[in-house]
């Protein structure tokens, strides 16, 4: 039986910033408990800003957080000013959670949080949905850091390492065929950043498809000669050519 994997065109960019691991269908949205902070300790407004004249900031994070509510990665993923990102990225590394639950089971997800930073009012920090993820504008601040959209990028990266997914052993001699759709960041040093499958018609397909692109490697992203990140959205196609 001659099987084949079908990988669509790679750098779809888009913006969604809280996801589990595995995405799930419609019945067992039903059953899914979200991700909940259990404490959270926030730093404090670093004095030695004020005196630089900044007054305000933000800071973006992704983490990921395992079935047992510890934050195993971190990801920082935009800031106004580098103080903020190392503050947040510190201290989302303190904060406890009870771990989300799909139909009862604890599962791993990644999760985006956002840290306000002001002088007079303190720092706060909360959860952002895919709705809100992208209305601030991090690039007119001269020390930012954001994530790039693909068609702003000098050239697309090009892959050190790109291993295709390998089809379900259990599934061969099946014929059965099916997708999944992986999200992650490639950082400015071309390693895959907070890997999650988004979509799947079948766990299989998403445990191969998550296996596969955890080990990709590519050149840094480029704009203007400078090393960036970006967000990508790559589907795969599972099935059997001789069909």
């Amino acid at each position: 039986m001659n099987l084949k994997i079908d990988k669509k065109p790679l750098f779809t960019i888009i913006w969604a910033l809280i996801f589990g691991i595995f995405s799930c269908s419609a019945a067992a949205v039903e059953d899914f408990e979200s991700l909940q902070v259990v404490s959270a300790k926030l730093p404090k407004y670093p004095l030695r800003l004020s005196m630089e004249g900044v007054y305000d900031g933000k800071a973006r994070v992704v983490i990921s957080v395992n079935d047992e509510g510890v934050v195993d990665d971190v990801y920082l993923e935009a800031f106004t000013h580098p103080t903020f990102g190392k503050l947040a990225d510190k201290y989302i590394r303190l904060w406890t959670f009870k771990p989300a639950k799909l139909n009862g089971e604890p599962i791993s997800v990644i999760k985006a949080y956002e840290f306000d930073f002001e002088d007079k009012r303190g720092v706060h920090a909360a959860g952002i949905m895919e709705s809100s993820a992208d209305k601030f504008n991090w690039g007119r601040f001269s020390k930012s850091k954001r994530t790039y959209s693909p068609k702003e990028l000098d050239q697309i990266p090009v892959p050190v390492n790109m291993e295709t997914p390998l089809y379900p052993e259990e599934f061969r001699g099946q014929r059965v065929e099916g997708s999944a759709t992986v999200l992650f960041y490639i950082d400015d040093e071309g390693d895959v950043r907070m890997p999650h499958v988004m979509e799947y018609s079948h766990q299989n397909f998403a445990q191969v498809a998550l296996f596969a692109v955890e080990k990709w490697k590519f050149q840094p992203p480029m704009v203007k000669d400078k090393a960036v990140a970006i967000l990508v959205r790559q589907e795969f196609n599972f099935y059997d050519k001789g069909r």
